[in-house]
């Protein structure tokens, strides 16, 4: 994390909710001069801040990891229910991060296009981390 950042972070978390709506945090740092770019690398810290602080998790986010989000190279080549059926499995327990990030590499590496639900289960079959897959037909990824 960046240091200079940390003073405002502490800031923030002492003065907004962590339910609090993301605009208003936003309109806040506007008002304090910050212009678009720096109030994005802000709110990226301040929502995706893998330690969390006491006013912001409880201990149930203190306890699991957090998942991240799409890049935007991702973003394009993921279909919506391929994705979701990734954070599926991670949050049912059949797929931990590290197998998480290893079929999100495979598919961008070995799918050309769009990535679909059917290519994710057959790369996820090949991993052995989808048992539900077996017995139905396997398309070809090359």
């Amino acid at each position: 994390m960046d240091d200079r950042w940390t003073p405002v972070l502490a800031e923030l978390r002492e003065r907004f909710a962590s339910d609090t709506d993301v605009v208003e945090v936003e309109a806040y740092l506007s008002s304090q001069g910050y212009n678009r770019r720096q109030i994005g690398e802000i709110l990226s810290l301040l929502y995706s801040d893998s330690v969390p602080s006491p006013a912001w998790g409880g201990t149930q986010s203190a306890l699991e990891p957090s998942l991240r989000v799409q890049g935007p190279h991702e973003r394009g080549r993921f279909a919506t229910d391929a994705w979701g059926y990734l954070i599926a499995m991670h949050r049912a327990g059949s797929l931990s991060l590290i197998d998480f990030e290893q079929l999100v590499e495979r598919a961008l590496v070995h799918v050309d296009g769009r990535i679909t639900l059917s290519d994710v289960r057959t790369i996820a079959e090949d991993l052995g981390v989808d048992e539900g897959a077996m017995g139905r037909e396997r398309p070809l990824i090359h």
